[in-house]
């Protein structure tokens, strides 16, 4: 019997004057990063966090290349044919929510090759 591990993250990408605030204080992110229920919150995120459009644009061209690659009701899904592992990818306004199958943070490593300012958010 094998244990299937589920590392389930969020990715978000903070504006350039907030990073070395966040560097310092790296809990910060997790600490205002929460469900937006009022506007006091709503405000927090819009002014720390980027939207990350042309990002999120160059993530997706680069996993629909892929052959494993697949869309159901707003859910990317890419599959490894030869562990079966899956991974779940929802495109959010300010974050990428990610579900990945195993020990690994695929999406995150991919997607921080294009800026240092993606962070992941722990669920």
């Amino acid at each position: 019997m094998t244990l299937l591990i589920v590392l389930k993250y969020i990715i978000v990408c903070i504006k350039i004057p907030f990073v070395e605030l966040v560097n310092t204080y790296p809990t910060l992110i997790s600490d205002i990063y929460q469900e937006q229920n009022n506007m006091y919150k709503t405000k927090q995120i819009e002014l720390m966090f980027s939207k990350m459009i042309s990002e999120k644009e160059k993530l997706l061209h680069n996993i629909q290349e892929r052959e494993n690659y697949s869309y159901y009701h707003g859910v990317h899904q890419l599959k490894n044919p030869i562990t079966h592992e899956k991974i779940f990818i929802s495109m959010n306004e300010y974050d990428l929510d990610v579900e990945e199958e195993g020990n690994h943070h695929y999406i995150f490593d991919m997607i921080s090759t294009f800026s240092k300012n993606f962070y992941m958010i722990l669920k």
